[in-house]
């Protein structure tokens, strides 16, 4: 692993600074890429210039990538999708296409779980569960994953899609459920939510290493992954775990919104072919999230 070079995309972003700090302490070499750099380490660029990508690469020997840049959920920029489709689509092909041509040997696309849509099945869906997309931001996921399953084994590229249920932690600027109700019990009011069935979580630091271990991995089986938690959590549950903590809240449902659910979903084949466990539960996380707010 001396050898290896990772450019990282996004790495001003949740999740690519979170991958960015793991493989700074794992004295891994690498490389960040965002429209708003941080750091001496990351490059300010997007990803709408292929050809400037191909220097990039071939210039700094770019040996893998994890592509975690791009709009991050449904609720950015839900009012300009060719934007999304700009960003998410044609971005990510513009940055495959140029680690083809630069010889790199590994791209992990940080997809999402939202590629398949609203769904809740008696028993976990696996990587062939289809691909129902119910918004913008879902099927950009999904035309992407599309786009890697036609190359999948058949170039030199070492590809892998790791579809990410929620992520949660400190330092998220969009919120979801678990941000909702923790602003909430943080400001002394009441919660009000859509409506949720229970849903499979990740926290931060585990969505960061199962980035990080699936791009290193040798021998991966399949193309697509689920990375969550594998507790099932209901927004109650988030409301336990942040009285357990000291910030008691009420979450009231607001019914004119439509219930979204999603899982279960069949997390081992991560562990067996990266060795990935997420170890950080929902009272774990909630407690970390209002401590970082203290």
């Amino acid at each position: 692993m001396a050898d290896n070079v990772t450019l990282v995309t996004g790495a001003s972003g949740f999740l690519g600074k979170a991958v960015m700090k793991l493989l700074g302490e794992e004295k891994q070499r690498a490389i960040g890429l965002d429209p708003r750099p941080s750091t001496t380490t990351q490059v300010a660029d997007d990803l709408s210039d292929r050809s400037m990508l191909v220097k990039l690469l071939t210039g700094e020997k770019v040996t893998h990538i994890i592509h975690a840049g791009g709009v991050s959920g449904p609720m950015v920029l839900a009012d300009d999708p060719l934007k999304v489709i700009t960003i998410n689509v044609l971005g990510s092909l513009n940055l495959l296409y140029a680690a083809m041509d630069a010889g790199v040997q590994t791209f992990i696309y940080c997809s999402s779980a939202a590629a398949l849509g609203s769904f809740h099945e008696s028993a976990p869906v696996d990587e062939s569960y289809p691909l129902r997309p119910n918004n913008t931001y879902s099927a950009s996921k999904a035309a992407v994953e599309m786009v890697l399953r036609g190359l999948w084994g058949k170039i030199p590229l070492d590809l892998c899609a790791l579809r990410f249920t929620v992520i949660y932690g400190p330092g998220r600027e969009t919120t979801y459920t678990v941000e909702e109700i923790v602003g909430a019990a943080l400001a002394g009011k009441p919660a009000r939510i859509a409506p949720m069935g229970d849903w499979p979580y990740v926290y931060i630091d585990d969505a960061a290493r199962a980035a990080v271990q699936a791009c290193y991995a040798k021998g991966r089986k399949q193309l697509s992954y689920f990375i969550a938690h594998p507790e099932k959590v209901t927004p109650d549950d988030i409301a336990a775990a942040a009285a357990a903590a000291g910030k008691p809240v009420r979450v009231e449902i607001d019914g004119s919104k439509p219930k979204t659910e999603r899982g279960p979903l069949d997390i081992e084949p991560a562990a067996r072919d990266f060795g990935f466990r997420a170890q950080v539960g929902h009272r774990e996380g909630v407690r970390r999230l209002i401590e970082a707010a203290r």
